[in-house]
């Protein structure tokens, strides 16, 4: 039950305090040389141990946080956390105590290098293979960390740590256990809830759905976070933000995170592509329900282990596919994983963490409100006019008011109108229609879709509307693919004739990320016996990212027996790479066999 006592103001010193300690040896073991940081817990300096001259790092927590009981409890917590923790991948502490004057004190090891928010602010988004090995690195400690009783609660860009080892440029360490939880519930809190200060319980953005809930955690919920933050190295933004933080919190309960393709295309220079493989692996650290996830992190190390053996040589562009009458393929190039820019890649979007200036909600906000005025622009343009509706609309209703706002370019204020009269519209065609155009017109095509949906199932006369066919149109080119392709299903379903051609040669085509989503949309739509499946599957046997991805497209072309996949599958045998780890190895020598055995059958099929 929460409590009903107020708040505690904590006033943190001011950085001339903090400034005034330099020179001083504290424990009579300890000189502060330097102010390395503040944060909202503490102070870092940089130190040396005056008897044996070995450089520290010094964490503080002035007399005056100190007294009060969950801060000091919070700071108690660190020490005993990673107290137990003895691995590479943590920094490591050798003291902890409390000075005369009440200051606490934790002793850590010193490390030169950058924050991993730092690195990616200067060079993300990162290529594949150096985002899965620092994920990596972050993923062993928390293991570690896990193994001995241990949830983090607080993995985020800010606490990794990436220096440079003897055999390792870039070595990832885990900082700040501070809001750390045993998971055996051993600690001692003293009955004091940490939220009672005031305290940020971990940062939303990297907050699991279960952490956003306030439910149990346990170490899965770690695998979350560095889950957001590898996709936050992949594509140079996290997967859900907004200015609100209640709303990430939401997000992070009830969306699904935004294909990377889609938030790739918006990075200069970028071709928008991210290996499936690698995508998967991360899609499954986002679950939303726990149980779907990684189970630990040895079982996320391992999949991450597959993918970078795995993984195809990019530079392959082997033997063109036979033409074989609609067959005719030209191979994909994959994304070049080893690919490092010269200088920091420009952005179209993006944000910023910590530095000073303005808020990182102000400036994601101002960035989002070209793409949400271009999305009123083209919302307004696609609109009918009013003698074109099929129904009038009574200005008095949410529907009308709804439409009126969106006249005047505000799409935000039509949603609130029609949520201001929810019961009403959820019945009101003419409400879900227009609450269809203000989502649409925000870039929120899924939620669009939706709407459009119910508009129509509401009243089946709503099919002829031209504004929600052009909107739908629209939304079928869209980035991000999930609604591209609930776009492309309800204008089949709307007997749109175009539509029904673009799912069909999708499903058969070249477009890889594309391809498979648009063949689940044919099959359930009952459009499968128009689909070039020969096409469609020889495709994936030259695309997929893994072996045993293309040993799946083996065994389809097997069952499809069709004879002119056995010059695929023959050439698929010795597929060698060129480059790097791969160079003049097979890469296909996890399907071998089974390319043999599909040939064999195929060649004793009648033609």
């Amino acid at each position: 039950m929460p409590s009903t006592e107020p708040r505690t103001k904590v006033q943190a010193p001011d950085e001339g305090e903090d400034l005034a300690r330099i020179g001083q040896v504290i424990d009579g073991r300890y000189r502060l040389d330097k102010l390395l940081g503040r944060g909202g817990m503490g102070v870092v300096y940089r130190a040396e141990h005056v008897a044996i001259r070995r450089e520290l790092a010094i964490k503080l927590l002035h007399p005056s946080l100190a007294a009060i009981p969950e801060l000091r409890s919070r700071f108690e917590r660190e020490a005993i956390a990673i107290g137990r923790i003895d691995h590479p991948n943590c920094v490591g502490v050798s003291d902890f105590g409390r000075l005369d004057d009440g200051t606490l004190f934790l002793v850590m090891d010193l490390l030169d290098g950058r924050s991993l928010g730092d690195l990616m602010d200067a060079e993300a988004p990162l290529v594949p293979e150096r985002a899965l090995k620092l994920l990596r690195h972050v993923l062993a400690g928390l293991g570690h960390a896990h193994q001995a009783g241990i949830v983090h609660r607080d993995v985020k860009p800010e606490n990794v740590y990436v220096v440079a080892t003897e055999t390792e440029p870039e070595f990832a360490k885990i900082l700040d256990f501070g809001i750390a939880k045993m998971i055996d519930g051993s600690e001692v809190d003293d009955g004091v809830r940490l939220t009672q200060a005031g305290v940020a319980f971990g940062t939303p953005v990297y907050m699991s759905p279960e952490q956003a809930l306030g439910n149990p955690l346990d170490g899965r919920s770690d695998l979350y976070s560095a889950s957001v933050m590898a996709y936050e190295m992949l594509c140079n933004r996290p997967p859900f933000w907004a200015d609100d933080k209640l709303e990430i919190l939401s997000m992070h309960t009830t969306r699904p995170p935004p294909p990377m393709a889609d938030v790739l295309a918006r990075v200069v220079g970028h071709s928008g592509r991210m290996p499936a493989a690698v995508e998967d692996i991360i899609r499954k650290g986002l679950a939303k329900r726990r149980e779907d996830r990684w189970t630990t992190a040895g079982e996320y190390m391992a999949a991450i282990d597959q993918v970078q053996s795995l993984l195809v040589d990019p530079t392959y562009e082997g033997p063109r596919a036979p033409s074989t009458g609609a067959v005719g393929l030209t191979p994909t190039p994959a994304l070049a994983l080893d690919a490092q820019p010269s200088t920091p890649t420009p952005v179209l979007l993006t944000h910023r963490r910590k530095r000073p200036g303005p808020s990182l909600h102000t400036i994601a906000g101002v960035a989002l409100v070209g793409a949400a005025a271009l999305g009123v622009l083209i919302a307004i343009l696609l609109r009918d006019p009013p003698a074109r509706r099929s129904t009038p609309v009574d200005p008095t209703t949410p529907a009308g008011k709804a439409a009126a706002l969106l006249d005047r370019g505000k799409p935000g204020e039509a949603i609130k109108a029609i949520e201001a009269g929810k019961k009403e519209s959820a019945s009101d065609p003419d409400a879900q229609l227009q609450l269809g155009h203000a989502y649409q017109a925000q870039r929120k095509n899924g939620e669009a879709v939706a709407a459009y949906r119910r508009a129509v199932e509401l009243d089946p006369r709503k099919v002829a509307d031209d504004s929600m066919r052009a909107a739908l149109r629209t939304i079928s080119q869209d980035t991000d693919i999930d609604a591209a392709m609930a776009a492309l299903a309800l204008r089949v379903k709307l007997d749109d004739a175009e539509a029904r051609r673009t799912v069909i040669e999708l499903a058969g085509g070249s477009d890889m990320p594309r391809r498979r989503p648009a063949a689940a949309v044919a099959d359930k739509l009952g459009l499968s016996g128009e689909v070039n499946w020969l096409q469609s599957y020889l495709y994936d046997l030259e695309q997929r990212d893994l072996c045993t991805q293309r040993k799946e497209a083996v065994v389809k072309l097997r069952a499809l027996g069709d004879k002119r996949a056995i010059s695929a599958l023959e050439q698929a045998q010795f597929r060698k790479g060129r480059v790097g780890k791969w160079k003049g190895k097979n890469v296909n020598e996890c399907l071998v066999d089974d390319a043999r055995a599909a040939i064999s059958f195929l060649s004793g099929v009648a033609p």
